[in-house]
């Protein structure tokens, strides 16, 4: 297939090795700065832009969890290069995003949150969600109460500051690893 939605505002023709701009028709090189264009339009667009809207209804609180619950391991992978690891790689987001967060309500978050969305549809026992809660999370013995529209704005916050950081030319470590997870996954 050699053109392809990449994104909504763009799309990839790999016979050219061009990015199109659907708005506005104007074409770049498919290098590392379009890499980052699309992964950021992606991320916004297909994800955010919906959670943000899901967040005025009072029944979408898990949806918004789970769509800023999949940014962890996927935004953690293109930062670290890698593609291994899921849980591993999901604390490693939750502990530089919540870095007062304990490490036991990490491991409950990846268990009762993580886990229990993806595997079974919904949070484990124990687990509960309300918007009404002042703080992101509330540990409480084995229970876990978190804020899904609070945690989803932190996550925005994650992702805003890694896509300035990737735009910086100077962090090369963190392109350089953006850009291996990309073609490991996207080509």
């Amino acid at each position: 297939m050699p053109k392809f939605n990449a994104s909504k505002n763009f799309f990839v023709d790999s016979e050219n090795n061009e990015v199109i701009d659907k708005r506005n028709h104007q074409k770049s090189n498919y290098n590392i700065d379009s890499k980052i264009l699309i992964y950021e339009d992606r991320q916004k667009t297909w994800f955010f832009d919906i959670a943000e809207k899901l967040k005025r209804d009072n029944e979408a609180g898990f949806v918004v969890l789970m769509i800023a619950t999949s940014y962890l391991e996927s935004n953690q992978k293109y930062r670290d290069g890698l593609i291994d690891g899921s849980n591993e790689r999901i604390r490693k987001a939750l502990q530089r995003i919540f870095d007062n967060l304990p490490r036991k309500d990490i491991d409950k978050f990846v268990n009762k949150v993580r886990n229990g969305l993806f595997h079974d549809g919904i949070t484990k026992k124990n687990l509960f969600i309300t918007a009404s809660q002042p703080e992101i999370f509330k540990s409480e013995g084995e229970s876990m109460i978190i804020n899904p529209h609070l945690f989803f704005d932190k996550i925005q916050e994650d992702f805003e500051m890694y896509i300035s950081d990737l735009k910086n030319t100077s962090n090369t470590s963190l392109r350089t690893n953006f850009e291996s997870f990309w073609n490991s996954i996207k080509g």
